[in-house]
């Protein structure tokens, strides 16, 4: 086995790349929805930390074993 290292800078490089596609395509329109009265602020806002929870930022580089 090896093991493959992922370095912070990169990873969070990626994690913010993938939260910016995600918001423009998914949060985006729903602030529009929320300034319509359409959906709630808190429908909004949970979608926003799902993101964040989906893409991670990270404080140490990550390591990965691969067979």
């Amino acid at each position: 086995m090896t093991t493959e290292t992922f370095t912070k800078e990169n990873v969070n490089l990626h994690a913010e790349q993938n939260r910016k596609n995600a918001y423009e395509k998914i949060t985006d329109p729903m602030f529009m929805q929320v300034q319509r009265g359409e959906i709630t602020q808190e429908d909004w806002v949970a979608e926003i930390n799902k993101i964040k929870e989906q893409f991670p930022y990270v404080d140490a580089d990550i390591e990965i074993e691969i067979a």
